[in-house]
């Protein structure tokens, strides 16, 4: 029996109100737990919370930080560790939970299911039981409500609801045609064919009556041509005749002909306004003998002031006159050069006999210095060569080598002092010659310097023969300027002689053109009216007249073939009219044939998924019946009878029975409400407004025992903190007796923890085992858990001695 429990031992460090190390055993059918108030019983059922499911429910709906107020006052971490069945662990058995902050590290020793089930249905808090009712009611949101839950879980709807949530969409065809693969697209395609199909056919009827416009245009435009008419046959048949007709048309050639001789008439008839404002035969004799006498005045100053003007200008341009200007600006422009060339050349040999003077007393400073630099030097070089040898031969005697003489006799110092003496004079007598020779090599330069502007000086200057010529030149010029002023005159009277010939001989040329004009224009006016049909006798005072006429005639035949080959060309265009709106005719109807096969298509689909729609709201329909039978049965037959029993035998004396107000089955989720029933079958209202204090903790306690025997348990136990808070004697008694039947009968592990001393006694009389096999076990907080045993005691099945004997 002991290794069936599902929860096996606690070992807890440092929680809440627990200090240091406790290990609490709980492989007994029945475990009570007993100490006054702040003695750590909660900790104890708050420490095994955590342990098996990681989170303690309780004081999280107070704070999500309430890890941080886990550990003893004082230690900076507290450990829990439970040893459960194999069958409910998670991890690997015997692993604690560290809680350290606000961190959990480690495994709870239930997987989740067994967790999620231990904390919903085994698990009742002290600080839950009071409010129980209100908290299974609670909703955040959208979420259901803990109630919903149960009972969803209770029901095993969610098959049948997925089923309903599935098919609940066929019951609008809007919402069906969704949810079936191909449905909205079917939908969809055959309104969109149905509205293609009524467009096509309003198309195709405004095309019928394009094609009949068409025709009718086509009749009457090959009406006006000269190959007959065709009222039968069909519209191709029509559209071939027309093209016949086009086929034999030459009048786009006729019009461009008549078009040309029209646009020649008009060009004939300027040349004849031309040839109206012309001279008479008259004038033409009388500009010749004009002419005559012009030609023979320019000849004769040809032969006499001309050859005087030749031969001026044979000077003048021999002189250096530029005759492409006028006389007198060329004579005038020649004659300054002249001027201006003496004029230099003086300024020139100037400038050379002041240059030449220069360089001549240059030359002769140059030649003096050269002579007293080589004397300089000869001296120098001898003396100072003599006295360096003489020097060497003296030595520390004053008498002269040279004269034998003692130098005493004619100085104060020695010999060898007074040669010293005069090497260092001959020393800056050097400088001297450096002197010299930097004056000679300025004075060489600045003779070079001469000499070279002196020859390019002496380039410049004219030779005699030159200068002659020059001076020739200008007296020739001033002799002509003197001429200048009739030679212009003459010059002048020349050009009107010349332009005078000119102009006479112009106009006799236009004069005889304007006589072979007047013949030309006879000829064309005679040709054209050959070719209009006309048979005029132009006179020359009448050549404006004929080709007004001629010009009228024309135009007419232009317009009239123009008209023609509009008529063809109208014909042309409505017979291919007619063709492309026959050829879009034809197009439309077979468009029309498609799209009607499409849309039967598609129509035969959307009729099977209505169909098909018909048969999921039937499944739909059987699937809400089914479910309406099943929230009626189990809420009548199991839930609200489950809680009545539990209820009714904890309160055998309470009138008013709570129950679960049935919700409506035809919703996926339930709104589920509690109310109260009098024993006289009178409906009453909520518990909370029909029960006193006490029995409204036993009703729901009595809930909490509902929920958890309504199901198949995942993990089979109970676990109480103080449940029997404001019940009297009676609801105590009946509170025990309902625990020791849970235990013994239903196979549950009982774990209660109370802190009144007279009930932790009744409770541990009425749970003694009563069989063998069968065990309690009773732990004690407070002082007890200072003792060998640490409060822990086993209490195991005895027979009883008086009843073996």
């Amino acid at each position: 029996m002991m290794s069936d429990v599902p929860i096996r031992r606690l070992v807890v460090s440092d929680f809440r109100r627990i200090e240091g190390t406790r290990e609490l055993p709980f492989d007994a059918p029945v475990v009570l737990i007993h100490g006054p108030n702040g003695t750590g019983k909660t900790s104890v059922l708050s420490a095994l919370e955590l342990a098996l499911t990681g989170e303690i429910r309780s004081m999280e709906r107070q704070s999500d930080r309430y890890r941080a107020h886990l550990p003893f006052l004082g230690q900076s971490y507290a450990t829990v560790r439970a040893d459960v069945a194999e069958y409910l662990q998670a991890g690997a058995p015997g692993t604690p939970l560290t809680v350290n902050g606000a961190r959990l590290e480690g495994t709870p020793a239930f997987n989740p299911s067994a967790a999620k089930f231990y904390a919903e249905r085994c698990y009742l808090d002290q600080s839950s039981l009071g409010r129980l009712l209100d908290l299974y009611q609670a909703r955040e949101g959208s979420e259901q409500s803990a109630l919903e839950k149960f009972v969803n879980e209770l029901l095993g709807l969610e098959k049948l609801d997925a089923l309903r949530t599935g098919l609940s969409d066929a019951n609008d065809f809007r919402l069906f045609r969704k949810l079936a693969a191909g449905v909205d697209e079917s939908d969809r395609e055959a309104k969109a064919a149905a509205t293609e199909l009524k467009e096509r056919a309003a198309l195709r009827a405004k095309i019928r009556s394009e094609v009949g416009d068409a025709r009718a245009a086509t009749l009457e435009a090959i009406s006006a041509l000269e190959h007959g008419t065709t009222k039968g046959g069909s519209d191709m048949e029509l559209i071939e005749f027309v093209g016949l007709a086009l086929k034999n048309d030459s009048t786009h050639a006729k019009v461009a002909a008549a078009e040309s001789l029209h646009q020649e008439l008009i060009a004939l008839g300027g040349r004849i306004s031309a040839l109206l404002g012309r001279p008479t035969t008259q004038r033409i004799e009388e500009t010749r003998i004009a002419l005559a006498a012009a030609t023979a005045n320019k000849e004769a100053w040809e032969t006499t002031v001309g050859v005087k003007v030749q031969e001026w200008e044979a000077k003048a341009q021999a002189a250096g006159a530029d005759l492409r200007s006028k006389p007198r600006v060329a004579i005038e422009q020649a004659t300054s050069l002249a001027v201006k060339e003496l004029e230099t050349d003086a300024t020139v040999r100037s400038q050379a006999e002041a240059t030449g003077t220069k360089l001549n007393a240059g030359r002769a400073e140059l030649d003096v210095l050269h002579t007293r630099l080589a004397d300089a030097h000869e001296y120098s070089s001898a003396l100072i060569e003599g006295l360096a040898a003489l020097r060497s031969v003296v030595g520390a005697s004053n008498t002269c080598p040279v004269c034998d003489r003692d130098f005493t006799e004619v100085g104060q110092h020695s010999l060898l002092a007074h040669v010293d003496t005069k090497l260092a004079e001959l020393t800056d007598h050097g400088q001297q010659l450096v002197t010299l020779r930097d004056e000679r090599d300025q004075l060489a330069a600045l003779v070079s310097r001469l000499e070279t502007e002196h020859a390019q000086l002496a380039r410049r200057v004219l030779s005699a023969d030159k200068q002659q010529a020059v001076e020739q030149r200008h007296a020739n010029l001033v002799e002509l300027t003197s001429e200048v002023e009739g030679i212009e005159a003459s010059k002048l009277n020349g050009a009107d002689l010349t332009r005078l010939v000119r102009d006479l001989q112009q106009t006799l040329d236009d004069l005889e053109a304007a006589a072979s004009e007047e013949r030309y224009v006879r000829s064309e006016l005679d040709r054209y009216a050959v070719l209009l049909g006309l048979t005029a006798e132009p006179a020359s005072d009448s050549f404006q007249a004929v080709s007004a006429e001629l010009l009228e005639t024309a135009k007419a035949q232009v317009a009239h073939l123009a008209d023609k080959a509009k008529q063809y060309r109208k014909a042309n265009v409505e017979a291919t009219r007619l063709a492309a709106a026959l050829e879009r005719e034809s197009t439309a109807v077979q468009c029309l044939a498609e799209i009607a096969e499409n849309k039967k298509e598609w129509d035969d689909r959307v009729t099977e998924a209505k169909r098909r729609q018909g048969i999921a709201r039937e499944v739909h329909e059987a699937a809400t019946q089914a479910r309406t039978n099943i929230v009626h049965r189990v809420f009548t037959e199991s839930l609200n009878e489950v809680w009545k029993t539990v209820f009714t035998r904890l309160a055998p004396n309470e009138g008013f029975i709570p129950s679960f107000g049935i919700p409506s089955a035809t919703k996926k989720t339930f709104d589920i409400k509690l109310q109260t029933t009098h024993r006289n079958g009178e409906a009453g209202g909520p518990p909370q407004m029909m029960l006193s204090a006490g029995n409204l903790n036993t009703a729901a306690l009595s809930l909490f025992l509902a929920l958890h025997l309504a199901v198949e348990p995942i993990v089979p136990c109970l676990v109480f903190d103080d449940p029997v808070q404001a019940m009297d004697e009676v609801h105590v008694a009946q509170f025990a007796g309902l625990i020791r039947l849970l235990s013994k009968q239903n196979d549950r592990q009982v774990i209660i923890a109370v802190h009144e001393r007279e009930l932790f006694d009744y409770l541990a009389l009425e749970l003694s085992p009563a069989y063998e096999g069968d065990e309690l076990i009773t732990i004690e907080l407070g002082e007890r858990a200072a003792e060998d045993d640490q409060g822990v005691t086993r209490h195991r099945w005895e027979p009883d001695i008086a009843i073996t004997n």
